[in-house]
C-alpha cells in the first residue's frame, strides 16, 4: 500500500523526469468532506495533492477535454476502478488514446485507501473481470428496491416527481465521464428536439433520453447525482438501465479498450431475425 506522501513522490518524479505533462488528482475542497480536482503541472504543486477515502469524485472526464492530448504527450490521472472502466469505454469510443494516460489507480473501504497494481488501463483486466463476477445483478439498495416493488403506473408517477425537480442545469451531463459530445441534443434549437424549459413534459423527455443514451456505458461512479442539485437520484435510473443490459446481453461496460458498445453493435447470430 503507498501512502498519500509516496503517491506525491510518485508524481513529482512523473514530472520532474517529463514522463507526463500533468497530473489530475484531487484537493481539498470546500467542506472537509469534498474534494476538487487539482490539476498539477510542476513538482512544487504536487505538494498539495490529498488522497483520501472522500476521493470519489470519477475524475476521467476530464480527459476528453479538447486539446488536451492532441500533442500526444501523456497525462497521468487518479482513478478509482470506475474511473478506469470509463477509460477503457472512452477509448472503445475512439474519444482517447488508452497509451497517453498513466494510472494512479486506487480504492478504498471506509476510511482506508489502498493502492491498485498497473499504470495502463490493460493491467487492470483481471481486477475488472472480478469487479464484474462480484458485482451483484440486482443492486442492494433500499429505494432501489421500494422502486423495483412498484406497479408500473406508480413507477411512472415516482419518476414524474422526480424529475418535476428538475431545474435542467444539465448538471448531471457536465459531471458524466460519457457525456463527451461537442454539441449536446439538447442544445439543438433547429431543430429542437427536447424542450429547453423547465416543465413536466421536458423534463420527462431530457433525463429518460440521457437514461438511454448511458445504457451500456454508465460505470456508476455517481458523478451525475452529486452534482445535481435537487438530488434526484438519477443512479437508480442508471442502476435500472445497467441491469437490462446485464441480463438482456450479459454486458458489463469498461473491461477492456476493444469492448464494442452493447448498442452500437450486433452479431449475425442475434435471435432477433428483423436485424437480418
Amino acid at each position: 500500500m503507498i501512502t498519500q506522501e509516496q503517491y506525491r513522490t510518485r508524481v513529482k518524479e512523473l514530472l520532474s523526469s517529463g514522463t507526463v505533462k500533468m497530473v489530475i488528482g484531487y484537493k481539498p475542497g470546500s467542506t472537509p468532506d469534498r474534494r476538487r480536482p487539482l490539476f498539477i503541472r510542476t513538482a512544487e504543486e504536487a505538494n498539495r495533492l490529498v488522497l483520501d477515502s472522500a476521493c470519489i469524485t470519477n475524475l476521467s472526464g476530464y480527459l476528453v477535454t479538447e486539446g488536451l492530448l492532441s500533442d500526444e504527450k501523456k497525462v497521468a490521472i487518479f482513478l478509482r476502478p470506475e474511473g478506469i472502466r470509463s477509460i477503457n469505454i472512452l477509448a472503445a469510443e475512439s474519444q482517447l488514446n488508452a497509451d497517453q494516460i498513466i494510472i494512479l489507480g486506487f480504492d478504498s473501504t471506509g476510511s482506508v485507501v489502498k493502492t491498485l497494481d498497473g499504470t495502463h488501463a490493460g493491467d487492470f483486466s483481471e481486477l475488472l473481470g472480478s469487479i464484474k463476477q462480484n458485482s451483484p445483478v440486482k443492486p442492494s439498495e433500499v429505494l432501489f428496491e421500494q422502486v423495483e416493488q412498484m406497479t408500473p403506473a406508480e413507477r411512472f408517477a415516482f419518476w414524474q416527481e422526480e424529475f418535476s425537480r428538475c431545474i435542467k442545469c444539465y448538471a448531471c451531463r457536465q459531471a458524466c465521464p460519457m457525456c463527451y459530445c461537442r454539441r449536446c441534443i439538447v442544445d439543438s434549437n433547429q431543430p429542437q428536439w427536447v424542450n429547453t424549459s423547465s416543465h413536466t413534459l421536458g423534463n420527462f423527455e431530457w433525463n429518460i433520453v440521457r437514461a438511454f443514451h448511458l445504457a451500456g456505458r454508465c460505470v456508476e461512479c455517481g458523478n451525475c447525482g452529486r452534482a445535481c442539485p435537487v438530488n434526484i437520484p438519477l443512479r437508480l435510473i442508471n442502476r435500472r438501465m445497467a441491469q437490462e443490459v446485464i441480463e438482456a446481453f450479459d454486458h458489463f461496460p469498461g473491461l477492456n479498450q476493444t469492448q464494442e458498445p452493447v448498442l452500437a453493435s450486433f452479431k449475425k447470430d442475434d435471435s432477433e431475425t428483423f436485424i437480418l
